[in-house]
């Protein structure tokens, strides 16, 4: 069979579609363009409604491409039935054993999946056990469940091996690793798995994913002062205002980003914080929208990820009082104009510092602290690390 698979959604999903293309190609089948599939697998996404939508269009696209489209991730695993009405004529899997088991994968010998030379996801977590009104990943993905430390190891150091410089720990709610629960987060231990890590292996660069702020504990930061730890902290911060985040039911507040910002400058002053921000929350007043332009200024986020409240069926917020969809989509547009702004200043702030950069194709790459360079052509090859000087020719991106 030739295979290519589309995917929507976050970084566990690309890791999903990573897994199960080597396992497709390791029972013998081909890994090849759109245009000469047989076979296209779509991965979909389904954390909101647009995210649903925009699934049902790829798999509508691939049906045009393709004669047999088949259907996984977390869309099937939400609404099996709804995903065999609206598509009678794909193969749709509910999970990656029932694929598997359709295309002769030998379960017992799973290859380790590489999908770059450069830089490799490494799950360490998946499942949540949270209960955030906007959100439906506790259904599409099942309970919290952390992945053994022995397991992490042992893919990191075939990562190593294979000439990998940079891995990404990565999990639907990756910062409560360690927890019985999600929902206790005091008992989130990610900082002695990341020990482990940095002791046990010698993968130069280690990058984290997106963390729940109230997960990252004092260890934490004894630990983020090693240089192998990449300067950069995502959160998954949703709403600089108390009583929205109230209402999404986060289990945080904005104290708890407040404090990681104070302790992660302190021992890493190069450190770019970026977060995730929902816009037009359900109630949200507009002095709610302004604290949140606030607490956003004043903390200085690197970097933003901005979406407009997309309603999701099945969720307590779907049954909340919803805010216009223009005023979202106003919203958004403001928080995004800041977050360029402050991008701006971040960057401006680090002109003429080195940098380790990772070079990658294209002959660009990334610093630890998620800026991205221009790599001359003498500086090296994709999957080396080369100091660079922050400049206005090295720099990348556009301002």
């Amino acid at each position: 069979m030739k295979f290519y698979i589309r995917t929507l959604g976050c970084k566990m999903n690309a890791l999903d579609s990573a897994r199960v293309a080597a396992a497709l190609q390791a029972a013998g089948h081909e890994l090849v363009g759109e245009a000469e599939a047989e076979y296209v697998f779509v991965n979909t996404c389904t954390v909101t409604a647009e995210a649903d939508r925009k699934s049902r269009k790829e798999v509508n696209a691939a049906g045009r491409v393709v004669e047999q489209v088949a259907v996984m991730g977390c869309g099937p695993r939400v609404d099996t039935g709804r995903w065999r009405q609206y598509s009678p004529g794909t193969m749709v899997f509910t999970d990656e054993t029932a694929l598997y088991e359709r295309f002769g994968v030998q379960l017992d010998e799973l290859p380790f999946p590489l999908g770059s030379r450069t830089r490799l996801p490494v799950a360490i977590q998946t499942g949540c056990d949270n209960l955030c009104s906007f959100c439906i990943t506790r259904v599409a993905r099942g309970p919290h469940a952390n992945l053994p430390a022995e397991q992490v190891i042992r893919q990191v150091r075939e990562a190593e091996e294979a000439g990998i410089r940079e891995i990404v720990l990565t999990g639907i709610n990756l910062a409560a690793w360690g927890a019985e629960d999600s929902n206790r987060a005091e008992q989130a231990r990610l900082h002695l798995l990341i020990e482990r890590i940095l002791r046990e292996t010698e993968m130069p660069r280690i990058r984290l994913s997106s963390l729940g702020p109230q997960y990252l504990h004092k260890g934490f930061f004894d630990l983020f002062s090693d240089p192998r730890l990449c300067a950069y902290l995502h959160l998954s911060l949703q709403s600089g205002s108390g009583p929205v985040l109230e209402r999404m039911v986060r289990g945080h507040g904005t104290e708890e980003a407040r404090r990681i910002a104070e302790q992660a400058r302190r021992v890493r002053p190069d450190v770019a914080l970026a977060a995730d921000v929902i816009a037009g929350f359900p109630e949200e007043s507009d002095t709610e929208h302004r604290e949140t332009l606030a607490f956003i200024k004043q903390l200085g986020f690197a970097k933003l990820h901005v979406f407009p409240y997309s309603v999701r069926e099945g969720t307590p917020a779907a049954e909340m009082a919803q805010v216009n969809g223009n005023i979202r989509r106003e919203r958004a547009a403001e928080i995004r104009e800041l977050g360029r702004q402050l991008r701006r200043d971040f960057i401006g702030g680090q002109m003429g510092e080195r940098f380790d950069v990772l070079v990658e194709r294209g002959k660009s790459g990334l610093t630890g602290n998620y800026i991205r360079l221009r790599v001359p052509d003498e500086a090296g090859f994709a999957g080396t690390i080369r100091q660079m000087t922050l400049t206005e020719e090295t720099l990348a991106e556009r301002l």
